[in-house]
């Protein structure tokens, strides 16, 4: 119950799945720019007997602050789940800059900058771990999906030199892919069949595996789809 995770998009889908998976485990800081859902989870955690504060924010705005707010609420950090991200398509013959902006706001400067800032924290506790959360789209192509997909494969090449540069820390960086997942992510249009598709609990069961392994074990990446293959 000692340990903190901060949690980023956890006021649905995975993040969510992932705050309630640690639940009683972890102390956890919650952070989406939805206050009502925010508040709604942390009561769920405390009537189960839990620790968890809201923290509302957005993300794009000031990454290195939350992670400042975050780490004061119980004085350090030892995990961070950067699961905030955005699903936006669009034909390569039709991007725009704006498309290509939210994208790289969220997918990739968030989770890089609210990094930064919380490094220092996990390395006054002596090491701690990072979980990004990227997709199967960073490695499959995907019609409609190349600004997503590069966000997330810019996301993987980063998580795997901050990697290298945290091992003397033991701070443990890891990656999870999921594949197509029954969240509220998709656009209005994009409808996967749900029978090929894997449930936030599952992608949120691998991100504790990944938190609890002891301190001898690093795991780097995670796929996960589900038994129907990804789409």
């Amino acid at each position: 119950m000692n340990r903190i995770a901060l949690i980023t998009g956890a006021s649905s889908g995975i993040g969510a799945a992932v705050a309630r998976a640690l639940a009683g485990r972890w102390r956890l800081v919650l952070v989406a720019r939805r206050k009502d859902r925010l508040d709604a989870l942390v009561d769920e955690i405390h009537r189960d007997g839990g620790d968890a504060v809201a923290l509302p924010a957005d993300l794009a705005t000031d990454p290195q602050g939350i992670a400042e707010r975050a780490a004061a609420i119980w004085q350090g950090l030892d995990a961070i789940v950067n699961n905030a991200g955005l699903f936006a398509t669009s034909g390569s013959d039709a991007l725009t800059a704006e498309h290509l902006d939210q994208l790289w706001r969220i997918n990739l400067r968030a989770p890089m900058l609210l990094t930064a800032a919380a490094i220092p924290y996990m390395r006054a506790r002596h090491g701690g771990s990072i979980v990004n959360v990227s997709s199967v789209a960073a490695d499959t192509a995907f019609s409609g999906c190349g600004a997503y997909a590069a966000t997330k494969a810019a996301l993987e090449a980063w998580s795997r030199v901050l990697r290298e540069e945290l091992r003397r820390d033991r701070i443990r960086v890891s990656v999870v892919a999921p594949g197509a997942t029954d969240t509220g992510i998709w656009p209005a249009g994009f409808n996967p069949p749900i029978d090929r598709m894997c449930r936030a609990a599952d992608i949120a069961a691998a991100i504790r595996f990944i938190l609890e392994q002891p301190a001898s074990a690093s795991i780097d990446r995670m796929v996960i789809t589900p038994p129907g293959g990804a789409l």
